[in-house]
């Protein structure tokens, strides 16, 4: 009766952790909802994060039994943690860059090893899939609502197409970084579900993504939707539904040029005259950005040091420094040093390597999942070269919850599926 006793508020902790989890990452972008905590700034998206850590440690506490999930990644995400200390160190806005490593290392690491925990079983990944699903997909009839509004309000030729109508973010570019792994999960799960309700809930949602994802008229999102085109084609097996993937990327690709605000945004890219021309000044970054790298080679500008220590090396016709290189692995390079761009390279190697292996090697749910994951680390590679789909509340955990949900998928899913304990959880 004793034990009883003890269990049953255990499992009620742990379970409302979970759904914490699930809220949590179905709130990602309410990080814009900032405000402060005595002399600290925080967000709602910290507050959420905190209470799911809290909720889940207390659930822990009481099983006594606890002990963290041992992964690949451990090696190269402590190196990448160690590289944010020491950009601490070299940063000369110490305080802002202790925000940002809390912000963007400590906390979506911490959530990691938290979902790797919660993450067991098949239904567990359904409720954070659902929650991230939901959240993202009103997120994006959000967005559209924006262009709705604007629509109403604005005569088209007077919309600004570089900065095309958003509801909350700063920039288009940034909803289109954010919505990139949406659209990866719910394409995946369309694709490959064995479950005809997992596959409806993926096709309802993928529409107000896709389409979302579009009217940000975003170069770099339109890019990268075009490589997880290919990556789809490439990955089906099936010849029928290979051929007719194809047919309705080709269809899809001609319909969107025959849209005049695209179309132009495509067509003009490499032309200097163009107003919403940005190609030209993101070469003009980067060439600004390694000529700093070369007089700060080891340790770079330092993490949030960037857009300070760039000054002198600005060119651009502005004579603004960037918040970031608008490159990953050159932000990188810049915030963390050779040290934290190594490590970052790594795991993202990691990841996208042992997500498309593990997708190989096992059908259904967990097939789905796996392709959802790895196509969006493909994403975050491609959109990565011309801007950073890391530094931001909601991006860092985004990414961390996409690494979380492929290592459990392949550490708990895949031996029951293949029979082979090489891939089980060990803890």
């Amino acid at each position: 009766m004793a034990t009883t006793a003890i269990e049953v508020p255990e499992a009620q902790l742990i379970r409302y952790s979970r759904l914490a989890l699930a809220v949590t990452v179905a709130c990602l972008p309410l990080y814009v909802v900032r405000f402060h905590v005595g002399p600290l700034p925080t967000t709602l998206l910290e507050v959420l994060i905190s209470i799911t850590v809290v909720l889940w440690a207390a659930g822990r506490l009481r099983t006594r039994g606890w002990r963290p999930a041992r992964t690949p990644l451990e090696i190269p995400m402590a190196v990448f943690l160690l590289a944010g200390l020491i950009g601490i160190a070299v940063s000369p806005d110490h305080v802002g860059a202790l925000g940002i490593y809390r912000a963007y290392f400590i906390e979506p690491a911490v959530l990691f090893y938290v979902a790797l925990d919660l993450l067991r079983k098949p239904d567990d990944f359904r409720i954070v899939l659902a929650a991230f699903a939901a959240g993202t997909t009103m997120f994006a009839i959000a967005n559209l609502g924006a262009w709705v509004h604007a629509l109403a309000t604005t005569r088209l030729a007077d919309i600004d197409l570089g900065n095309a109508p958003k509801a909350l973010y700063t920039s288009p570019n940034s909803v289109a970084m954010f919505l990139e792994p949406a659209v990866t999960l719910a394409a995946g799960f369309a694709l490959y579900a064995d479950n005809r309700r997992d596959r409806m809930a993926a096709l309802v949602c993928l529409p107000f993504l896709l389409a979302s994802l579009v009217a940000t008229l975003s170069r770099a999102g339109l890019l990268t939707l075009a490589v997880l085109g290919i990556v789809a084609i490439v990955t089906i097996r099936r010849r029928r539904l290979k051929l007719g993937l194809l047919g309705a990327g080709v269809v899809g690709a001609i319909g969107l040029l025959q849209i005049p605000e695209i179309s132009q945004r495509m067509y003009h890219q490499f032309d200097p005259n163009y107003r919403y021309n940005t190609f030209e000044g993101r070469l003009q970054i980067w060439s600004d950005t390694l000529h700093m790298l070369r007089d700060h080679p080891i340790f770079g500008a330092g993490l949030r040091g960037y857009a300070i220590v760039m000054k002198p090396y600005v060119t651009t016709p502005k004579g603004l420094p960037e918040l970031y290189a608008h490159d990953i692995f050159l932000s990188m390079w810049a915030e963390l040093g050779l040290l934290g761009l190594a490590a970052f390279a790594v795991l993202l190697g990691m990841l996208l390597w042992r997500g498309w292996a593990s997708f190989s090697k096992i059908e259904g749910f967990a097939r789905a999942l796996l392709w959802g994951t790895a196509a969006a680390f493909v994403a975050i590679t491609v959109h990565g070269l011309f801007d950073t789909p890391y530094y931001g509340n909601d991006l860092s955990v985004e990414f961390w919850m996409l690494a979380a949900l492929e290592i459990a998928a392949i550490s708990t899913l895949l031996p029951k599926a293949t029979g082979n304990r090489t891939f089980e959880r060990l803890g």
